[in-house]
């Protein structure tokens, strides 16, 4: 996939990615809006592994947490939520003044806006365990 231009700070994402990763199969375990700005924040959770990795990480983990703000969010819909929440498809259209997300997971659920930018709050390994 490629990288968004209007992104900001995403230094950490593509050092370890070299771009904008593919959240096919990842789950969106948070979903928040925000007054301010107005803002979508949202924590996704995928198993794809980084091509680099940084020396400070653990050497052991399972998932990678990714944590996202869209900033200057408007026109959103969305419909369905569950306990699983697996993503089908992530896709972004870019014109000049604006970025339209759209959001295709298994099971129906779909959230869809348009924002101003996507912001990388943050990118850590995490262990869930093996059943």
């Amino acid at each position: 996939m490629n990288s968004p231009k209007k992104m900001l700070n995403p230094q950490a994402l593509l050092s370890l990615y070299g771009e904008f990763p593919s959240l096919s199969g990842a789950e969106i375990i948070e979903f928040f809006l925000k007054r301010d700005e107005p803002r979508v924040l949202m924590k996704i959770m995928t198993e794809s592994k980084p091509k680099d990795v940084p020396a400070r990480w653990p050497e052991k983990y399972d998932v990678i947490y990714l944590s996202l703000s869209f900033i200057g969010t408007r026109e959103i819909t969305a419909s369905g939520w569950g306990q699983s929440n697996i993503m089908d498809r992530f896709d972004f259209d870019e014109t000049d003044d604006l970025l339209s997300v759209r959001i295709f997971c298994e099971q129906g659920v779909s959230i869809c806006f348009d924002c101003d930018w996507i912001a990388v709050d943050g990118l850590v390994p995490g262990s869930i365990g093996s059943p």
